[in-house]
């Protein structure tokens, strides 16, 4: 070409790599070896080169002039980002072992209800001012009696995964399109997403504003409406150990999903999350969706307070004759009640239970009944134990509180210790100043196998 006999005669170093004399110019205007590829750092200014005749400049890295086109990345909305975390949650709880279905219909239907009533999507005049496609979904797997016209484009991956088997009434349904839109004009200065800006100001009366909290509400209230064997406590257990995406959950966005300015504001967190703050922001999202009563609480449910108390017997080690009594109390109190466990958001006080703070306080209740716990009675009670193991081996022990505590002591101390450790090496930002504000609730929480030693302290109705 005439262009590389131009840099020969310009440029007659021989290559360092194959010792070759054919040169040519990459687009940054520096000479590059036609037969190796090898860039050298001599360059070349090149004015005008629509005036050299029949010449074309070669260039070996189109893929960094490609990656400038999308230097700002895709255009999105804020709402496209927490569906990308709802997405990941759901991932990591099916991962967790949790049904596929909660993803698939429980959670994308919420999440699509909560779209069209915050009007950000599934509506005729959606807030997001984008042109939107009307989608074919499934109605087979609504829970309402009536769906709203289906009417999205969104930039990220669907809750309904594209091979997923096909539905009864013969249609897939089709995952959310992934569109790589040109840089609009729209698109603001101080924020990677569209209406970053816009949406930190907003404040609309009624309208229930997404967080990166409340993206563990609806995870929640997925849980709950499966009736799934994992309660609140276990939810932010999970969050905490690093099993599913929360704090920097904004790192697991696409690359062209580009966030900065006012998105971080919005899409960063700076503290773990509590247990009664997810707590009322669960009912706060059921009542602003209007979603029906949940499924029915049964004794043969996870989170009747019947399983859950043996369940929380055996972790923290306490007799197995204690489950009978634990059962009498919640028959006498009435807590094993279908109407009293079921969550129903559209009642009149919608309120629902918390089902793991409610089985470890009957369990307090059936040890104050047995020991009092007045810090004088237990141990009284202990020295007669120890005394009768003493002298009885043979036959069975007589529970023995003082051993039981101090062993549990040990264990909970370790726990505390390992927890803490953890938690100081755990960076949030580059940012000396973030800390991490965790509650006492949360911190009861955070170990199964010693949840009950934990709640024992913050039960203060006795």
């Amino acid at each position: 070409m005439v262009n590389v006999c131009k840099c020969q005669k310009e440029f007659k170093e021989r290559c360092t790599q194959c010792a070759a004399v054919s040169w040519g110019l990459t687009d940054e205007g520096k000479y590059y070896c036609t037969s190796c590829h090898n860039v050298t750092e001599r360059s070349k200014e090149v004015i005008n080169t629509g005036a050299i005749p029949n010449t074309k400049i070669q260039a070996i890295n189109r893929g960094l002039k490609r990656k400038r086109k999308l230097e700002r990345g895709w255009d999105w909305y804020v709402c496209e980002g927490f569906q990308h975390i709802l997405y990941q949650q759901a991932e990591a709880l099916k991962t967790l072992g949790v049904g596929p279905e909660l993803k698939n219909e429980v959670l994308h239907n919420f999440w699509k209800r909560y779209l069209q009533k915050s009007k950000q999507a599934y509506c005729k005049n959606p807030v997001c001012r984008r042109k939107v496609t009307v989608l074919e979904d499934n109605q087979s797997h609504s829970d309402w009696d009536s769906e709203p016209e289906l009417l999205s484009d969104f930039s990220c991956p669907s809750f309904v995964e594209s091979g997923t088997e096909s539905q009864p009434d013969g249609l897939a349904q089709k995952p959310f399109p992934i569109s790589k839109a040109s840089q609009s004009e729209t698109a603001s200065i101080c924020s990677g997403s569209l209406d970053g800006v816009e949406y930190s100001l907003r404040k609309e009366k009624g309208i229930v504003k997404m967080t990166v909290p409340r993206t563990l509400a609806f995870c929640y209230l997925s849980l709950l409406w499966q009736r799934e064997t994992v309660t609140l406590s276990d939810l932010l257990r999970f969050v905490e150990e690093g099993h599913i995406p929360y704090i920097n959950a904004f790192q697991h966005f696409p690359e062209e999903m580009k966030l900065y300015g006012r998105d971080k504001g919005i899409f960063a967190i700076e503290s773990w999350p509590t247990y009664e703050d997810i707590y009322k922001k669960m009912i706060e999202i059921a009542k602003f969706l209007d979603l029906p009563r949940f499924p029915d609480i049964t004794e043969d449910c996870y989170l009747h307070p019947n399983i859950l108390c043996m369940k929380y017997l055996m972790e923290v080690n306490l007799p197995d004759e204690m489950n009978d009594l634990t059962c009498q109390v919640v028959k006498m109190t009435g807590v094993g009640e279908v109407d009293f466990l079921t969550f129903d958001p559209i009642a009149k006080m919608a309120k629902t239970v918390k089902y793991d703070v409610q089985a470890v306080a009957v369990i307090v209740v059936v040890l104050k009944l047995l020991f009092l716990l007045d810090d004088n009675l237990e141990w009284s009670l202990s020295n007669t134990a120890e005394k009768y193991n003493e002298n009885n081996k043979e036959d069975k022990p007589w529970f023995d509180f003082r051993k039981w505590y101090q062993v549990m002591k040990k264990s909970i101390d370790e726990k505390k210790q390992e927890w803490e450790e953890a938690r100081a090496k755990y960076v949030i930002s580059s940012s000396s100043r973030f800390t991490y504000l965790i509650s006492k609730s949360v911190t009861f929480y955070l170990k199964a196998e010693v949840s009950l030693v934990r709640l024992i302290s913050t039960v203060t109705f006795f």
